[in-house]
Order: structure tokens, then sequence, then C-alpha cells
């Protein structure tokens, strides 16, 4: 079960990086629920990375995607952080 939330964080992460690249205009509408779901994903990923894989998974696929969100959703806020500095009137 885990795994599957951490591809699906994954993949909403992308697909916020992929709206932004396909028309940075309505990114202002949504800019506030990127934010918020990075910090979770960013949470999430802590906690995935920090413990253990469950009894039927493989360490190596656990480590990998929760060490991906964790990237993603750093680059993810770091981005936002960028936007709000070079573009504010998106807030």
């Amino acid at each position: 079960m885990r795994r599957v939330i951490l591809i699906l964080l994954i993949l909403t992460q992308a697909m916020f990086f992929i709206n932004y690249i396909i028309n940075d205009g309505v990114i202002f509408f949504n800019i506030y629920v990127w934010a918020s779901l990075s910090l979770i994903s960013l949470i999430a990923g802590w906690r995935a990375t920090i413990s253990e894989p469950n009894l039927y998974e493989n360490g190596r696929i656990h480590l990998t995607l929760s060490i991906t969100l964790l990237l993603m959703s750093l680059m993810s806020l770091i981005f936002i952080l960028l936007i709000v500095i070079t573009r504010p009137y998106f807030l």
C-alpha cells in the first residue's frame, strides 16, 4: 500500500511540473494546492526513507521510490519559491 501511495505522490508532483511547462498562466489557480501537496509529499518521503520496507517489499524499490519522492518534493518547493520571487503576481 505504501508503494502505491509513493507512486501516486510522485505522479502528482510530476503532473504539476508538466502543468507549468505546458501552460504557466494557470499556475496561480493551483499554486497553494501545489505547495501544500509538496509539503505533504516531503513529509511522506522523509517518513518512508527512514522506515523499513514491509515484509514482502523489495528494499531497493522502497528506498528508490522514497528518495525520488523526497527529491521531487524538495525540487517542487524550491520551484515554488522561485515562482514566488520572480512572478509574485501569481499569488
